[in-house]
């Protein structure tokens, strides 16, 4: 399994929202939530995710989180560059793990 560091300075609750009130979304955060991709790795195949899902997701570390958000933000990253990055990460994650597994299951059969 793939382990993500959080830092002990981490103080968002879950789903990442900063404000207590979620109906008062940025349209950064409204574009992240409302682009949906089709996943093809691991336990997200066949599965339609929004970007915000996928950058809040454990395979997204929390460091690389928040650097895309302000790149986003910024207005230095499209959303399709966001999009490819995160699905990049995604899938080089499942990758990495699918491998992880297969090598701990043929080392273990005796």
């Amino acid at each position: 399994l793939i382990s993500v560091k959080s830092s002990s300075k981490d103080t968002l609750p879950a789903g990442g929202e900063k404000h207590g009130d979620s109906s008062r979304e940025e349209p950064w955060e409204t574009a992240l939530r409302s682009t949906v991709v089709d996943m093809e790795a691991g336990e997200l195949q066949g599965r339609k995710v929004s970007v915000w899902d996928l950058l809040h997701s454990k395979y997204i570390p929390e460091e690389n989180r928040k650097e895309l958000l302000e790149l986003f933000q910024a207005g230095e990253l499209t959303l399709e560059q966001v999009e490819t990055v995160v699905r990049a990460i995604v899938t080089k994650a499942e990758a990495a793990r699918a491998k992880q597994v297969t090598n701990a299951s043929g080392s273990r059969a005796e």
